[in-house]
Parts: structure tokens; C-alpha cells; sequence
């Protein structure tokens, strides 16, 4: 297979609902234990809801594509809260298994996190803590470990911890 030299990134919208929504199900199906939502859940949502979760500004998913194919994906989404609106959260990191080794997690991450500066203080994110390449991805990013959530998700009976991670912006 021939490879584009170097993979592009943008914020996607609306127009990008269904080729996001493909690549976060195969996400969500392949990493079940990576992620706070499920396969089950997500693959019930109606293409107008994906739709205007890429459409909800200030908040953003970011995708990278190769050769006008979606190959990763990372969110970011502001709280809404009026006492917590300072922090973000940085979310739904998945490079496609075909495209990891070229640093797409680390460029959508850093989009995430430039984006980020124009809109809060704090950038919080959580990691299963055994997911070594992840983790420090994050942390070789400046994140710190803030918490710790033992049995933090339950996928087909299995107790995954996670790692409470934040990034000052300020």
C-alpha cells in the first residue's frame, strides 16, 4: 500500500458525521477498554446526533487523514458547568492500528492541546493505566497524573483502572 508522505489534520464537521462515526465504532470495537463509551451505545446514535456533536463549537474532534481517509481521531470538549468552564477535557484519542507508529496520536493530541489554549485553563484527560504508549504519549506532553480510579471501566467483566490526567495551559 502506498502511503501519503505526511498525513494532514483538521477539525472535522458536520459533513465528516459518517466517515467519524465508522472510524470511532471500529475504535470503540477493537479497544473496548480504552474507552468511557461503548460499541453498544454509540452505534444506536442517529447520524443528526453525530452531526452536531462535530458541529457543537467551542468543542471540536480533530481528525487525521491520509490521502482523504480518516485514519485518527481526538476530541475536545469544554465543561459547560459555569464554575468549570476554565477546564477541558481531551478525548476519544484512536489512530487506526495501519497508522500507528507515524506519530498521529501525538499531532492529534497537540492539535487538541493548541486548540485547547484559545479555550480554558486546564486540559484534563484519563488514561488506562496499563496502556504504556498511551500514557506516555501524554505525559512526554506535559500531563501529570493527578488521581487514581481503580476498577474504572468493566468491559466483558474485566476491572480496568485509569489514570486522572491534567495539563496546565496557562
Amino acid at each position: 500500500m502506498v502511503r501519503a508522505a505526511v498525513p494532514f489534520i483538521r477539525i472535522l464537521d458536520g459533513s465528516d458525521a459518517e466517515t467519524f462515526h465508522a472510524l470511532r465504532l471500529h475504535g470503540l470495537r477493537s479497544a473496548p477498554e480504552a474507552f468511557g463509551s461503548s460499541y453498544e451505545e454509540e452505534r444506536e446514535l442517529g447520524m443528526e446526533d453525530v452531526r452536531q456533536r462535530l458541529d457543537d463549537h467551542p468543542n471540536a474532534v480533530f481528525g487525521a487523514f491520509a490521502d482523504d481517509v480518516l485514519v485518527g481521531i481526538a476530541g475536545f470538549a469544554m465543561n459547560t458547568k459555569s464554575k468549570q468552564r476554565h477546564k477541558g477535557l481531551l478525548w476519544g484519542v484512536f489512530v487506526d492500528k495501519d497508522w500507528r507508529g507515524h506519530s498521529l496520536g501525538k499531532r492529534l493530541t497537540e492539535a487538541v492541546i493548541d486548540y485547547a489554549r484559545g479555550h480554558v485553563d486546564t486540559l484534563h484527560a484519563t488514561v488506562m493505566a496499563t496502556n504504556i504508549s498511551a500514557r506516555a504519549l501524554y505525559l512526554g506532553l506535559g500531563f501529570t497524573v493527578f488521581g487514581f480510579e481503580k476498577d474504572a471501566l468493566r468491559v466483558n467483566d474485566q476491572s480496568y483502572d485509569d489514570e486522572l490526567l491534567r495539563l496546565d495551559l496557562r
